[in-house]
């Protein structure tokens, strides 16, 4: 009883004040480079869906969308790239916990999503800009109840967006052994990135951002692509903190071993050099399949051959010496010295109920690598908050650590329980992502004083219920 009153305590104000719900034109006309759009307001907080931020044809680098006229209907998600069937729905007590939403599928799949207080007002908002998981194969912005934007930018008012982007074969497959046309065709899912970021930078001012201060964070596979825009020459000056959740992932696939892949693939789909274009033209499924069969076959060939912190040869940035000079090797990272840092995972990730040991050396490795470097500082946490739902059988696992950054532990009840405590850590964790996208610095009210990482120290901000603590690098080995 006493836990369903302190839920109506926290509830009641946002009820009374909530200026419920307006979805007209008029008062949610925005503008854009190329053409109006109208969203609409959920108490207080303008939000705008599926707006295309690029266009592209398949293995071709991504434009500048068309312009449109008059105003242009942006209420629902837009659509999501090609990706094979999730099963996620299969498990009962896991498509509970995870509540995904898989959307449509289209090629057509540029689009951006956005949530903010204010338009055109003259306030310079921090930039939210998050990146899904899902590695570099499946998964999109709109997936996980814990992605919606809403009590972030209410909270913080702060401007949050995400993002859809090419994926898979579509994303990554590398062509550029069939001529200069193809050059860019192995980080296609990078580069939309990046023109998604010169979107927000010409544009998030008229939805009350501001477009020098932006922040691009991602977990898992979102954590991966945030990694490799620190390495990127093309992304450099489009954000100014990062954050990496549970995707220190550390190593690029070899240019070598992804044209190989290409070729196989094209070989399976019966095409040559002199026909390779007719690729834009293959049922993605079949393209797909091919593609699949390639690097299961390039993979067996180079069963030795590992990319990155034990990750095997899959779907992913490919070193070309160019757009993707490496991740985390070689000194790629260096491009990014002066951006803040802040990496982090949760206690258990896929190893419930053990502790992690396949994703935190990994965290461990990345700040390291970029303290020796020099330039601005890292923070680290360690997410260890145990969700009690369903018997507490998910533990801290990952993706557990979403909800509470983005300050949705009641939004996403079947993953975090929704109980005081947890609502009170979400308050917390929400706080620090905040300060860390306004001033680099992730220290909030409520939780210990939370140093810089060293390699001496290790020092770590613990996220639990009911109070956070600050470990040091002996007590940080399990």
């Amino acid at each position: 009883m006493k836990t369903r009153l302190t839920m109506v305590a926290l509830l009641l104000p946002m009820l009374l004040n909530a200026q419920t719900f307006d979805s007209s034109t008029k008062a949610t006309l925005a503008q854009t480079k190329y053409g109006q759009v109208a969203g609409y307001i959920e108490r207080g907080v303008y939000t705008y869906k599926g707006i295309p931020y690029a266009k592209a044809d398949r293995f071709m680098p991504a434009q500048e969308p068309d312009a449109w006229k008059g105003v242009r209907s942006s209420r629902h998600w837009g659509p999501v790239c090609p990706q094979a069937k999730n099963n996620g729905w299969r498990g009962d007590q896991t498509a509970f916990f995870y509540q995904w939403n898989d959307g449509f599928q289209s090629e057509d799949c540029l689009r951006l999503n956005i949530w903010t207080k204010g338009l055109n007002d003259g306030k310079k908002r921090p930039v939210l800009f998050w990146l899904h998981g899902g590695g570099y194969t499946s998964g999109n912005g709109q997936e996980h109840p814990g992605y919606d934007g809403r009590n972030l930018a209410d909270k913080g008012d702060v401007v949050v967006v995400t993002i859809n982007h090419r994926l898979n074969v579509l994303g990554f497959l590398d062509l550029s052994g069939f001529g200069e046309k193809y050059k860019e065709s192995a980080n296609l899912g990078m580069t939309d990135i990046v023109a998604a970021l010169r979107w927000v930078k010409e544009n998030i001012a008229n939805f009350g951002g501001d477009p020098n201060c932006v922040t691009i964070f991602g977990q898992s596979g979102g954590g991966g692509k945030v990694s490799t825009l620190l390495c990127m020459p093309s992304a450099k000056g489009l954000f100014h903190r990062a954050m990496v959740m549970s995707g220190s992932f550390l190593g690029s696939t070899p240019q070598e071993a992804a044209r190989e892949v290409g070729q196989l693939t094209a070989w399976y789909l019966g095409l040559t050099t002199s026909t390779i274009d007719s690729i834009q033209h293959v049922p993605y499924e079949k393209l797909l399949d091919a593609a699949n069969k390639a690097f299961r076959e390039v993979s067996q060939r180079n069963r030795n051959q590992r990319v990155g912190h034990g990750i095997r040869l899959g779907w992913g940035p490919v070193n070309d010496g160019d757009i993707m000079p490496g991740l985390f090797e070689n000194g790629s990272e260096k491009i990014s010295n002066d951006i803040p840092l802040l990496i982090g995972s949760t206690l258990n990730e896929f190893s419930t109920p053990k502790v992690d040991e396949m994703v935190r050396p990994a965290v461990i490795q990345q700040a390291s690598i970029r303290c020796q470097d020099g330039g601005a500082p890292v923070y680290v946490y360690l997410s260890g908050y145990q969700s009690p739902t369903m018997d507490g059988n998910f533990h801290a696992c990952h993706n557990s650590d979403i909800p509470f950054f983005f300050n949705n532990v009641l939004k996403s009840a079947q993953m975090t329980g929704a109980t005081k405590e947890g609502l009170a850590l979400g308050d917390k964790m929400s706080s620090a992502l905040i300060n860390f996208a306004r001033t680099g610095n992730p220290n909030a009210k409520g939780l210990p004083q939370w140093p810089a990482f060293t390699p001496e120290t290790e020092a770590t901000m613990y996220f639990d219920a009911p109070k956070s603590h600050i470990t040091y690098k002996d007590s940080n080995k399990k």
